[in-house]
């Protein structure tokens, strides 16, 4: 009897380990993936209106998609396995906030989608991830490139701000008082702006409890979510879903947890489900088993500052 106790509690002990060598992994790897980069030259920022950025070098890719590195921009994705679920983890570092950028898939007020690789082709993307899908609905407080597309804040979606510096702003319930307040308060102007939410995690804390929304926050499912981990230091997530093999897929209360593990100190729920899309050098790059590749109408990408090579 006593051998089977202290077995017992030996097992416990060393499960208990695991999880916390897991949760160290976790945190280690994010701090050793944004650690600021001292960039040893320097380029001209991109316009803050709609335009492409250089080619990217083609050499400059790393091998079996794990992301980019050049004098302006680095790019790393690591493959985590979470949740029973396998779970890509981009962490990008860029020299500049103008490379931080936005795209459609047609002019505004039209409902056109393309597949999101043909968007990053045509801004000669670095990286990039489908958006908040803005033209499924009317309301929002929607902000593409520094221009100002529509002014309907909606409180029942969670809206993320980028500025002129790359930084983020979350306001949770927005409405026309409280977004037209904050923004003039800003020090810098808002850039980019998306309108879906919910938020997932503002100054280092877990936004709890989950708010619902009509894509479903408790179904187990493809995520996709942006942080900003520091100045110019982004981590994005894509995780696989029940469609996937071998992975179950995560709940937004799960998502929090995972983006909260990983260090991020402000964190958003983007566009989900076979939405979830990483682009690496014009190609999806995640969720490949279910061979599912929606067309969408917006993308958030990284571009390079290095110019092209004649």
């Amino acid at each position: 009897m006593k051998n089977r106790v202290l077995a017992l509690v030996l097992a416990m002990l060393l499960l208990c380990a695991g999880a916390c060598a897991q949760e160290e992994t976790l945190a280690a790897m994010s701090e050793r993936m944004t650690q600021p980069i001292e960039w040893t030259a320097r380029y001209e920022p991109l316009p803050i209106e709609e335009t492409k950025g250089p080619l990217p070098d083609a050499n400059k890719y790393l091998p079996d998609n794990t992301g980019y590195v050049d004098e302006s921009i680095s790019v790393k994705i690591e493959t985590i396995r979470e949740y029973d679920t396998t779970i890509l983890v981009a962490y990008v570092q860029i020299q500049d906030p103008c490379q931080i950028r936005t795209t459609m898939a047609g002019r505004y007020g039209t409902t056109k989608v393309t597949f999101p690789k043909f968007m990053a082709e045509r801004m000669n993307a670095v990286f990039a991830v489908n958006g908040d899908y803005f033209n499924y609905r009317k309301s929002g407080y929607l902000v593409r490139q520094g221009k100002l597309y529509r002014d309907r804040p909606d409180p029942d979606y969670d809206l993320l701000m980028i500025d002129d510096q790359g930084d983020f702003h979350i306001i949770r319930d927005p409405n026309e008082e409280s977004v037209h307040t904050y923004v003039e308060q800003m020090e810098h102007p808002v850039i980019n702006s998306f309108n879906f939410g919910p938020a997932l995690v503002m100054n280092g804390e877990k936004v709890l409890p989950v708010k619902g929304f009509d894509a479903g926050t408790t179904k187990k499912t493809q995520r996709l979510a942006i942080a900003q981990m520091g100045p110019l230091s982004y981590m994005l997530v894509a995780t696989e879903g029940p469609e996937n093999s071998g992975s179950v897929g995560l709940t937004v209360e799960e998502l929090i947890d995972l983006m909260a593990d990983l260090g991020a100190p402000m964190a958003y729920n983007l566009d989900g489900g076979s939405s979830s899309t990483f682009v690496l050098d014009n190609e999806k790059i995640n969720a490949l088993s279910s061979k599912k590749n929606r067309t969408i109408c917006d993308i958030v990408y990284f571009a390079t500052l290095v110019p092209e090579t004649k």
